[in-house]
C-alpha cells in the first residue's frame, strides 16, 4: 500500500480479507540524519499506519532503508549498502527500533532490511526506493557483504524482541542465473550475475541471521486471455504456471545446498503486469486474466508452502491493481477476495494432475475438500468427477451448475465437496 490510512484504501483492503501488508516506508536517514540521533517525530506518520494495521488485524511487513550520508559505502547514494565501520551503528538503530515498535499498539514483528538490494548502485537513481547493495564488480554480486550486516544486525533485533521476524530484503531475482534466458535478437547474452545476490548471503555464513527470504515475482500478459509468462526465468501459463513458482524452487534448492531448508519464503510482490503501448491494457482479455492469475498465484503459493504472497500492489503499477483510481474493485480484486475467503485455513493436499491438459490444486479445510483446475493448454476439456460435488465457483464466487460432468477452459474454477 502507498498508505495505510483510509485515504489509500484501507476499506477495500480490510474488506478484501487480506492477512499481510507491506509497507515501504521507514527510512533510517530520517530517524538518524546525525550518528547517535533518534528522531523519533520524523515516523508520527508511520506510527498512525502501523497502528491501523495492528488494529484492523492486518500483519505489517515493514521495509527499513536509506542510509544516511554518515554511513553510506557509496557517498551520495542513499539506497547505498552501510560502510564496513557503521554496520554496529545500524545494529544499534535497529535494536531501539524494534524495541519501539515491536509492542502494542504499532505490533511490528516483520522487518525486511531493504527493498530489492540485489540491484548496484549505478543501476539505480542515488534515492531510489529499491536496491541498491548490490556490487558489480565482486564476486556473488555484494551478496556476501549483505551476509556481514545481517550478522550484525540479526542479534541486535532478536534481543530486542525474541519474536521479531528478520527478512532479507525482497530478491528482485531478475533471471536464473543457472539457466539464463535466451540471447536476444541481436544476440546480446542476459547478464544474470545479479541472481548469485543470495548465494553470496549464504555462501558467507548469512543463513543463521535471517529467519525470512522475500523476493519479488512478476509475470507479463502475453496478449491473449489467460495468457502470460516470464521469459528470464523460462516460465509460462501453459507450462510451468506463475514464475513464483520457479522462483521458490530455486530459492529452496539453495537453501537445501547451504544447510537451510526450513527458512520461511515470503513473495513480497506479486502481480500481473502489461506492458503493451496499444488498448490491450484496458481491454476485458486482460482484466479477466488477472483475475484468473489472482487465483492461480494465490492456491500455487499455498501449495508451495509460502509464509505470504503480497500483491503489488493495491492500486498497481503496469495495469496490475486490484481496484482503481477512485477504489472501485477491478474484477481481480473480487478474485482476490474470494480466493483469500477459500484459502483461509486452508491446508495443501496434493496436485490434480489425472487429467490431460488440466493443472490443479487439492485443498482441506475444516470438514471440506476442495479443488481449483483450469485448462493448462488452452484448449477446452470436459472432465468427469468421480462424485457429485457440493458447490461449484468461479473465481469472483459466482455459483456455477453442479455436476460430475464440467466443462474446463482457461478461467479457473473452485470445486467443493462436504463430507
Amino acid at each position: 500500500m502507498n498508505g495505510i490510512n483510509p485515504e489509500n484504501g484501507l476499506e477495500p483492503v480490510k474488506k478484501s480479507g487480506a492477512f499481510w501488508v507491506r509497507r515501504n516506508a521507514l527510512l533510517w536517514s530520517e530517524v538518524e540524519p546525525k550518528e547517535g540521533q533518534r528522531k523519533w517525530g520524523a515516523l508520527a506518520g508511520l506510527e498512525n499506519e502501523m497502528k491501523n494495521a495492528s488494529r484492523d488485524g492486518l500483519s505489517l511487513i515493514l521495509i527499513v532503508r536509506s542510509t544516511p550520508s554518515w554511513a553510506q559505502k557509496f557517498p551520495g547514494v542513499t539506497c547505498s549498502a552501510v560502510k564496513p565501520d557503521k554496520l554496529a551503528a545500524f545494529g544499534s538503530f535497529m535494536r531501539d527500533l524494534v524495541a519501539r515498535y515491536s509492542p502494542p499498539p504499532y505490533s511490528v514483528k516483520y522487518w525486511e532490511i531493504g527493498n530489492e538490494p540485489d540491484i548496484a548502485p549505478e543501476l539505480v537513481s542515488p534515492d531510489s526506493i529499491f536496491g541498491c547493495w548490490g556490487d558489480s564488480k565482486v564476486s556473488y554480486y555484494g551478496g556476501e557483504y549483505y551476509a556481514e550486516m545481517l550478522k550484525v544486525v540479526y542479534p541486535q533485533v532478536k534481543a530486542a524482541d525474541p519474536q521479531a521476524q528478520v527478512s532479507i530484503g525482497g530478491l528482485l531475482f531478475d533471471c536464473n542465473p543457472d539457466n539464463p534466458p535466451e540471447p536476444s535478437s541481436s544476440g546480446k547474452l542476459y547478464d544474470c550475475t545479479a541472481g548469485s545476490f543470495l548465494e553470496g548471503i549464504l555462501k558467507n555464513g548469512g543463513g543463521d541471521f535471517f529467519d525470512i527470504v522475500s523476493y519479488h515475482a512478476y509475470d507479463y500478459y502475453a496478449g491473449t486471455i489467460g495468457a502470460f509468462g516470464s521469459s528470464n526465468w523460462h516460465s509460462a501459463w501453459n507450462t510451468t504456471g506463475p514464475v513464483s513458482i520457479a522462483k521458490a524452487r530455486y530459492i529452496r534448492s539453495l537453501l537445501m545446498t547451504y544447510g537451510h531448508p526450513d527458512k520461511s519464503l515470503m513473495n513480497t510482490e506479486s502481480a500481473l503486469l502489461c506492458i503493451s503501448k496499444n488498448q490491450q491494457c484496458q481491454s476485458e482479455d486482460f482484466a479477466s486474466t488477472k483475475s484468473y492469475y489472482v487465483a492461480e498465484v494465490y492456491a500455487s503459493a499455498l501449495a508451495e508452502a509460502l509464509q505470504a504472497n503480497v500483491w503489488y500492489s493495491l492500486t498497481g503499477w503496469r495495469d496490475s491493481g486490484l481496484v482503481d483510481e477512485k477504489f472501485q474493485p477491478l474484477p481481480a480484486y473480487d478474485a482476490f477476495r474470494f480466493s483469500a475467503s477459500m484459502l483461509q485455513g486452508a491446508v495443501f493436499v496434493g496436485n490434480i494432475d489425472q487429467f490431460s491438459g488440466v493443472k490443479g490444486y487439492e485443498f482441506s479445510r475444516k470438514n471440506q475438500r476442495f479443488w481449483i483446475l483450469w485448462s493448462q493448454d488452452g484448449a477446452d476439456h470436459t472432465i468427469q468427477l468421480s462424485e457429485t460435488p457440493t458447490a461449484v465457483y468461479d473465481v469472483i464466487g459466482t455459483q456455477l451448475t453442479v455436476s460430475r460432468n464440467l466443462n474446463l477452459t482457461v478461467a479457473p474454477i473452485y470445486i467443493e465437496w462436504n463430507p
